[in-house]
């Protein structure tokens, strides 16, 4: 049964319209994009920053964060990439989601800030993270590494696995996957049912924002829509969806996939919860927050 906290938080959705930048197209969307990211701030919270070890890296121009506990340190090791539709910068809900995660593993969490669409590409993107991701393996065993992303940060943690195959490079022991974007041709004629319970997406403002981000590449290049990539000789893919998600039928298209190429795939589904619900704080959210911890802790 869906908890009164989840209800509430889709009937606030919907009354804020949180959903209505992904209904704009054109020049519309992209001027309100250009104001966004000029007014957003990536950095975590000074109260997060007095409770834990964090260090502030630069890597081709740009910059990104390594957070450790103050005191004793495990040895996994998170490469986490944020969502935000390929446009929007880290926000506080993801910071408030991977100190949950360093207090119950006691890891290291990195997090890009990696370059944004329309004034940057997926090239870009892929060519600031697979040196991050190098240098940890560099430091941590493959098996203890862990790729970690939610929405537009899912798709590209499941792209740049695709992408460290192809460069003959070590895989993470787990790849762990919150609402991915997997298909951003949106071919999948599902896509238009679950619109209307969805309160947070909204697929006419990410057909534009696709071509910005995808530059050359045609929407269906696996660095842009995984699920027209390899899936076999990956690292362990967990990946956790809820029904009321206009990305849910990629999802179970993915799950279908893979298991008929025998391709093992662990696959959380949640009836009735939204995009990235992980990452809010009803009792679903909760839930899932204690699976991923297990899946790490017991990799």
């Amino acid at each position: 049964m869906e908890s009164i906290q989840s209800k509430l938080f889709k009937v606030l959705f919907r009354v804020v319209r949180i959903n209505k930048m992904w209904k704009l197209t054109g020049n519309k969307l992209k001027k309100h994009i250009d104001k966004k990211q000029l007014s957003d701030n990536y950095e975590p919270s000074k109260k997060i920053q007095s409770r834990y070890n964090i260090c502030k890296k630069q890597i081709n121009g740009n910059c990104y964060y390594v957070m450790k506990p103050l005191k004793v340190t495990g040895e996994k090791h998170i490469l986490y990439l944020h969502g935000g539709g390929f446009v929007y910068e880290i926000m506080s809900p993801h910071w408030e989601f991977l100190v949950k995660l360093i207090d119950a593993l006691q890891c290291t969490i990195t997090v890009p800030i990696y370059p944004l669409a329309p004034k940057h590409q997926c090239q870009e993107v892929f060519d600031m993270i697979v040196p991050i991701y190098q240098e940890i393996i560099s430091a941590t065993k493959y098996e203890d590494t862990i790729i970690m992303g939610d929405s537009a940060g899912g798709g590209m943690s499941l792209s740049l696995a695709q992408l460290l195959k192809e460069k003959g490079i070590p895989q993470p022991g787990n790849i762990i996957l919150i609402s991915p974007t997997l298909d951003m041709s949106f071919s999948n004629p599902k896509i238009q049912e679950l619109e209307r319970f969805d309160p947070i997406s909204a697929v006419p403002a990410l057909i534009d924002i696709i071509k910005w981000y995808g530059g050359d590449k045609d929407a269906k290049h696996h660095l842009i829509s995984p699920i027209f990539g390899n899936l076999e000789g990956l690292g362990k893919i967990s990946l956790f969806i809820g029904t009321h998600d206009i990305l849910y039928p990629d999802t179970k298209k993915l799950k279908t996939m893979a298991d008929e190429k025998g391709i093992a795939l662990d696959y959380y589904e949640y009836p009735l919860m939204i995009h990235v619900w992980p990452l809010f704080f009803f009792p679903e959210s909760k839930k899932a927050t204690e699976e991923i911890i297990e899946i790490i802790r017991t990799s």
